[in-house]
């Protein structure tokens, strides 16, 4: 039963984000569909993302005082309920709002995958099943824009109805392996929701590794971001960009769980500086790249480094204050897809100013100021 919680997690981290870029492949299909531009169809992106990354900072907490089973269990049927009337919608502004739907349900799943698999996995083998879990995520994130795209070629409703049926299957799956756990809250006479919270961002280290969640994603996501219209106005076809932009994450399905792996055996402070200084130097490199097999590459190189800092930074988190991790997570995650979502607002005026060039330096720069972060946070974080 144990394994099975741990499965079921690893199930749940693939689900959300292949919604949450299953959208990607089918905007072209959406402006037709509408008569939209492509400004407002993209605005399903923070429709989905800034509900996501703003409600987990305080799901997180109400999981850890009252009920992982039920709070994943609320969390599934939202998203379930978002995915089915997205298939449904009948306009744009309707299909948007089914985003806020889907974001606000999963933002109730993600923080709690985090503290299950780390507390099945134990001190030793922490590091490889946050490994596990990075994996997971990252074939969604990678596969999603495949699999919408293979519906859309049919109906791209057809999309979210498969969605929410795998949704469905990861609920019942909860509702069975889960069974007959009370909450955590009760019967460890720990605060509520909200003292959980103002506990948790009052750790030192949860509130430096978050700093450093939000900068790390925000310069990967600035990276991949403005790279696409980069390799556009150097003539590349849209077929050639998606097929470059896939191996930022591809080599992160693979070798997330060896990252893990060498975060058990060499420490979690290591490793995470290792992930920034390989991420920066992927970042910087790019604007002397000449050819698109070099693009290629380098991508394939900063999906490395994102291996690295996640499975590193997650293990870390977790010994931060290991009796509210639900919390840990939520704060955590709340920050770093805070970046995701923040990343090409920010990153805008720098691509006017000096292009894609100007970006990946911003980006490695930033991705060297992580590594001060950590180098910061307490050295019992290393190996627990």
């Amino acid at each position: 039963m144990t394994r099975s919680k741990e499965i079921v997690a690893y199930s749940a981290s693939f689900t959300g984000p292949v919604a949450g870029n299953a959208f990607l492949a089918m905007i072209v299909v959406l402006e037709a569909e509408w008569n939209a531009s492509t400004e407002a169809v993209l605005l399903a992106i923070p429709a989905f993302m800034l509900p996501f990354a703003i409600i987990q900072l305080f799901s997180g907490a109400v999981s850890n005082a009252y009920d992982r089973r039920l709070t994943l269990s609320v969390g599934l049927l939202v998203y379930i309920v978002g995915s089915v009337a997205a298939a449904a919608s009948p306009s744009l502004e309707v299909f948007l709002g089914t985003r806020v739907v889907q974001g606000v349900g999963y933002a109730f799943v993600s923080p709690v995958l985090v503290p299950i698999v780390s507390d099945i996995a134990g001190k030793d083998r922490q590091g490889l099943a946050m490994g596990y879990l990075g994996s997971t995520s990252t074939a969604g994130v990678t596969l999603g824009p495949l699999l919408g795209g293979l519906f859309a070629e049919v109906n791209w409703r057809l999309a979210f109805v498969a969605i929410a049926l795998m949704a469905s299957a990861v609920l019942a799956a909860v509702l069975i392996v889960f069974r007959g756990e009370s909450g955590q809250g009760a019967q460890h006479g720990r605060p509520g929701s909200l003292g959980q919270l103002r506990l948790t961002l009052k750790n030192r280290d949860v509130m430096l590794l978050s700093l450093g969640g939000f900068v790390g994603f925000a310069s990967f996501i600035g990276v991949v971001s403005y790279l696409s219209p980069y390799l556009g106005s150097q003539g590349f076809s849209t077929g050639e960009i998606g097929f470059a932009l896939m191996f930022s994450g591809l080599s992160g399905v693979f070798l997330s769980p060896v990252a893990g792996k060498l975060v058990d055996r060499k420490g979690a402070r290591c490793c995470a500086v290792l992930g920034f200084a390989i991420a920066a130097f992927a970042a910087f490199a790019m604007q002397f790249a000449d050819d698109y097999a070099a693009y290629v590459a380098l991508l394939a190189v900063l999906g490395l480094g994102s291996s690295f800092i996640w499975s590193a930074m997650l293990t870390m988190l977790m010994r931060a204050y290991p009796t509210m991790k639900d919390s840990l997570s939520a704060v955590f995650n709340s920050a770093r897809f805070s970046g995701y979502a923040a990343s090409p607002v920010l990153l805008a005026p720098v691509f006017s100013s000096a292009g894609f060039e100007g970006v990946v330096t911003v980006c490695a720069v930033a991705n060297v100021a992580c590594v001060l972060v950590i180098l910061t946070t307490r050295r019992s974080l290393d190996r627990g």
